[in-house]
């Protein structure tokens, strides 16, 4: 696993991914969340934890959603447990509310993502009224599920906004072309 630390832009907001996302990343992602091997929440973000603790020292991370009933079977959360090494504070705010795997969809199909996203009911939204929010998650591949959790932060009114990210699809130029509305890339 080679790190590149790509900066992209996803709605008005930076955002940093520390991978690339390739095969290699997609296989070792596949045993962490898909065959529940725990012991693997280390090898991703653990590496980096200093220099990454220290560029977002002041913000709270917020994960990017999962289905509830995904989590229950799991017995963890993915995206939590891969970036608690940072020993930021944590909120963990969003919930999906449907069961849809992503990367079995268009990209048009992912775009409606922002209709099964909410927040839980059990939060207030003033908790992150002012703050600097970090939005964290595992991959981004056409950044729907960031967008709509991006949409539903402006709302608590944050003082700022980034994303970190472990893994990001990079696009070819036509893919770049094609989901210019979603994502614009700065380097």
């Amino acid at each position: 696993m080679n790190p590149i630390f790509y900066s992209f832009e996803l709605e008005g907001i930076r955002g940093l991914a520390i991978y690339e996302y390739t095969d290699v990343i997609k296989d070792k992602l596949f045993l962490f969340k898909g065959c529940k091997d725990y012991v693997l929440k280390d090898v991703f973000i653990n590496p980096f934890k200093s220099e990454l603790s220290l560029l977002y020292k002041k913000y709270i991370l917020i994960p990017a959603p999962s289905f509830l009933g995904r989590l229950n079977e799991k017995g963890f959360n993915h995206v939590i447990s891969m970036f608690e090494c940072l020993n930021l504070k944590i909120i963990d705010v969003f919930i999906k509310t449907k069961n849809i795997k992503q990367a079995n969809l268009s990209y048009k199909e992912r775009k409606k993502v922002s209709e099964i996203i909410e927040y839980k009911k059990d939060f207030n939204l003033f908790e992150l009224n002012n703050k600097k929010i970090c939005l964290i998650d595992d991959v981004c591949t056409t950044g729907s599920t960031l967008k709509a959790c991006i949409n539903l932060l402006k709302k608590a009114n944050p003082k700022e906004i980034k994303i970190l990210v472990m893994a990001k699809r990079i696009l070819s130029k036509d893919e770049k072309e094609l989901m210019s509305d979603s994502i614009e890339i700065i380097g």
